[in-house]
């Protein structure tokens, strides 16, 4: 059974007063690795984890997002504002499992269940992912970018779909501007990228942009990525003090996914001497 919507907004926000501040996140980037590895565990990240010597940041920003995804499942108030959450997961695990078909290879999986893409039971699956999964059947398709690129536009269709379905106003304006954010990042990244339809802009990026996106640097991709996010949390957070509404589940939920972005940006960094890298790459946490 799902919990009141006041519930579940309620504990959000006790969980809330644990994401880490932009102060937080500043310490954290100018500590030397080991000392931000234990700086974490102080935080509440992954307890047990002291020591740096066989640290995996991968594994460790998986284990906090499997804790995230167990959060999702229990106190999200609808069956749509679930799997609207988990899609990016749920997309993650249907690459990895088609990838794992074609190579032998397996990937990180989450906790988010898709039936049996490896034995080509897409019966359990949303109509936009499945047709992406036939599609790639049909041609045979094998290269990793074709594959990644299909199913990443099937994730934006599919939680368009799913924020129509909840008639949540929030859940549309997110999942639209969630589509004109990659559109708008891929247009400058690659002049030759796929427009994917259903966002608030029409047809292409033809470089004059929405006085909503003005502020966005289309000189800087590194800039403009991290721009895009903070967006995002902008729009997550929009509701966060309307307790009658999804609005402050949403928003503690995408703050903390933000969250672990910039942790494992900021660790990644640390180790490999590119520390120059954080300023130009923190998202906002807001």
């Amino acid at each position: 059974m799902r919990k009141d919507v006041v519930f579940c907004n309620a504990v959000s926000k006790a969980e809330e007063v644990k994401l880490l501040s932009p102060e937080a996140l500043i310490r954290l980037s100018a500590a030397e690795f080991d000392d931000a590895v234990k700086m974490l565990h102080d935080y509440g990240y992954n307890e047990g984890v002291l020591t740096s010597g066989s640290f995996d940041i991968d594994l460790f920003i998986g284990e906090q997002v499997g804790q995230l995804i167990s959060f999702i499942k229990e106190y999200s108030c609808s069956d749509e504002l679930e799997d609207f959450l988990l899609a990016p997961y749920l997309i993650n695990n249907i690459k990895a499992e088609y990838k794992r078909r074609l190579s032998g290879n397996a990937s990180k999986l989450y906790q988010v269940e898709t039936g049996d893409v490896y034995g080509k039971d897409y019966s359990k699956l949303h109509i936009s992912i499945k047709r992406a999964l036939v599609a790639l059947d049909e041609k045979n398709e094998s290269l990793p970018q074709k594959i990644d690129l299909a199913l990443t536009e099937a994730l934006y269709e599919y939680r368009l779909a799913l924020a129509k379905k909840s008639k949540n106003k929030l859940l549309v304006e997110y999942a639209k501007s969630e589509i004109d954010i990659i559109n708008i990042i891929s247009s400058v990244r690659c002049a030759a990228a796929p427009f994917i339809d259903g966002g608030y802009i029409k047809g292409s990026i033809n470089g004059d942009l929405p006085s909503r996106y003005e502020h966005f640097d289309l000189n800087n991709p590194v800039k403009l990525e991290a721009q895009g996010d903070d967006f995002l949390l902008t729009v997550a957070s929009s509701y966060s003090h309307e307790m009658s509404s999804v609005g402050p589940f949403i928003g503690y939920v995408q703050r903390k996914m933000s969250e672990f972005k910039t942790v494992k940006m900021i660790l990644v960094c640390i180790k490999s001497d590119a520390r120059s890298e954080i300023s130009l790459r923190l998202r906002g946490i807001i």
